[in-house]
């Protein structure tokens, strides 16, 4: 009798070890199942990543590379659209350059190069003082435009101001714009948000005028602003 109860004993251990192996072999099979469709998720979601990444650099380049032209030599009323929309590209670029961290050419918006250097260094801080956290401002390349000021200031220059908006940010620019050999080119801009680069490099807004095409070519108003520019930098090293 005691050997027929210590052979059942056994055999049930055997059965429940059996049991538990199954079950283990199940349990890492769902686990490598459950881990493989997370992978495949993981890696979905990085070409996800890398597609937006990708179109988004090519909308960049798509603006840093585009022209506006005018019919005469000079601007006129009849330009004001193709004014309008030449400083709405110029801001999209410049702003979904600071939020995708992307440098980017404005040789196709400005001809100065004092203002074309000062813009990269410009553009180069703000991504610096974006990336720390430095700005309340949400940055991007797809902005909503409000209603434009448009101002002939000067023979063949334009006065331009454009509010706009990206998510929760309401922001301004201001620009002078004229026209060399038909196409447009900016000879003068200002942003002049709260801690922004060039409010910091080129004044406060009460005090920042913009009436002088010729202003960056004043060699002396444009070494002043890059001691401003290499102060602020000093600041986002600190």
């Amino acid at each position: 009798m005691k050997k027929t109860i210590m052979i059942l004993m056994i055999s049930s251990l055997m059965g429940l070890t059996g049991c538990i192996e199954t079950e283990d072999i199940k349990d890492n099979a769902l686990s490598k199942e459950t881990q493989s469709v997370m992978d495949e998720g993981s890696d979905e979601g990085s070409k996800s990543t890398a597609t937006l990444e990708k179109k988004t650099k090519d909308e960049l380049d798509q603006l840093a590379n585009q022209e506006f032209f005018i019919q005469g030599e000079h601007l006129s009323n009849a330009d004001d659209e193709t004014v309008i929309e030449f400083g709405k590209a110029f801001i999209n670029l410049y702003n979904g350059a600071v939020a995708d961290q992307e440098r980017v050419s404005f040789e196709k918006y400005i001809s100065n190069k004092n203002l074309q250097e000062f813009t990269d260094k410009m553009l180069e801080l703000t991504q610096r003082q974006d990336a720390q956290g430095g700005n309340a401002i949400h940055y991007g390349l797809e902005n909503k435009f409000e209603q434009a000021t448009l101002r002939h200031i000067k023979d063949n220059v334009i006065y331009l101001e454009l509010p706009f908006q990206h998510e929760s940010s309401r922001m301004g620019s201001e620009m002078l714009i004229t026209a060399e050999n038909n196409a447009l080119k900016i000879v003068d801009l200002y942003f002049g948000s709260k801690d922004g680069v060039d409010t910091y490099a080129t004044g406060h807004p009460a005090e920042r005028e913009m009436n002088d095409p010729d202003l960056w070519k004043n060699e002396e108003w444009v070494k002043r602003v890059f001691e401003k520019l290499d102060e602020f930098s000093g600041m986002l090293d600190a």
